[in-house]
């Protein structure tokens, strides 16, 4: 009897100092933010933050008042935390980060340098660290939060569904979490790279509800490739083709398109299904790392603009070395680029050399930007052609009759 009375006792105490709505708060008190830019300012940092507006977002057709589904609320701060707070001179509510989809940097500000506000990201317990980070190319980061988007009822969404696809089918840009950017900002031997945005058309024209409905908007969004970083700070952009390359080296590519020319004219398309890349690391007689990056590709031929028989196995052989070719040049040549025109080791070749051989590593570390751009690499691509489509015979190839 006396052991049920103690257990209900500790019962009792338990409820008493464990409850479980302290930390509770109500969705009326919190302005809930989805997307953050940040900006460069002469008194400190210019922050945007998209904030969901509640009461607009149960319709689409417009809600209580007819107004847009997200606010954009715009301050100055000597911080990024003092220039939130000074947003609850304009706003009602509380910013609640936690649910922070995208986070924008203006190219004036990562060209300045990121660390800084990535230690304030850090350290806020609200933000998680799975949202995608962007580089606003040519332009400034409360512009990219002022576009109204189609498809997606709130544009931070709809920003962060086109960095997922276009990364995934694409390949010439990259979803970057806060995680990721960090750790190779940090590790030894590799800078990061983000994916950049631009404005497509009129900024004055994006920020009315009426862009979109039309069939053709005035103005979108744009993914403009990878902006490389060294350190912390912005030094450049890549194109489509080199951002694909360093993607590739990453082993980031999951599905994307491409051609090679045929011999008497025309191109041969393929899509690839997968591309696997791994990384390493040999020293030389001299004692000095030469670097190889093999990549094994799976693809399929889904385009043939050119007369050749692709039934035959020796067709589909030389297709798949004409491909190999090309990867090897290509990537060979964009790997040269990123090596001369920045000395900025996105694609982590000194983390292998210092995982492989951290004594040969300890030469290098303090001054492998420079060390970087004389490095020999080399590139093995292995292509096989899984598929060739439905059809065989081209649709305009005459058949002969008997």
């Amino acid at each position: 009897m006396w052991e049920r009375k103690v257990l209900t006792v500790l019962l009792i105490v338990n409820l008493a100092i464990t409850p479980g709505c302290w930390s509770k708060k109500e969705l009326n008190e919190l302005a809930v933010v989805m997307a953050l830019g940040i900006d460069t300012h002469e008194n400190g940092y210019a922050v945007s933050a998209q904030v969901l507006n509640s009461s607009e977002t149960g319709s689409k057709k417009g809600g209580s008042m007819g107004s847009l589904p997200v606010v954009t609320y715009k301050s100055v701060g000597k911080t990024i935390p003092d220039a939130l707070q000074r947003m609850l001179s304009m706003a009602p509510r509380m910013p609640y980060l936690s649910h922070v989809r995208v986070l924008v940097f203006g190219e004036d500000l990562a060209r300045l340098g990121v660390s800084d506000v990535l230690d304030y990201i850090s350290r806020n317990h609200q933000l998680r660290t799975d949202f995608f980070m962007l580089v606003a190319k040519n332009g400034k980061a409360s512009d990219i939060l002022e576009v109204v988007t189609p498809f997606e009822y709130v544009p931070a969404n709809s920003l962060y569904s086109s960095i997922l696809i276009s990364q995934k089918k694409w390949a010439a840009t990259g979803k970057v979490t806060l995680q990721q950017f960090v750790t190779e900002l940090k590790r030894s031997g590799s800078d990061p790279v983000l994916s950049g945005v631009q404005l497509n058309g009129s900024l004055a024209e994006a920020q009315s509800l009426e862009n979109v409905k039309q069939i053709s908007p005035s103005t979108l969004l744009q993914h403009t490739g990878l902006g490389v970083f060294k350190g912390d700070r912005l030094v450049g952009w890549l194109g489509e083709p080199p951002s694909k390359a360093v993607n590739y080296v990453l082993n980031r590519v999951d599905n994307t398109a491409g051609y090679i020319s045929c011999p008497d004219g025309g191109i041969v398309g393929f899509g690839v299904n997968r591309a696997d890349t791994s990384l390493d690391v040999t020293l030389n007689s001299k004692g000095i790392p030469e670097f190889s990056a093999e990549l094994e590709i799976e693809a399929d031929v889904n385009a043939v603009q050119c007369p050749i028989d692709i039934s035959r196995p020796a067709v589909i052989d030389e297709l798949e070395k004409d491909i190999e070719d090309k990867y090897n040049t290509n990537i060979s040549k964009h790997i040269g680029l990123v090596q001369q025109r920045y000395g900025s080791d996105v694609f982590g070749f000194g983390e292998v050399l210092h995982r492989k051989y951290p004594d040969v590593w300890k030469k290098y570390r303090d001054h492998w930007g420079e060390s970087f751009k004389t490095m020999n690499i080399r590139v093995d691509a292995d292509v096989a052609i899984r598929r060739i489509g439905s059809i065989i015979q081209l649709i305009n190839q005459k058949v002969d009759e008997p």
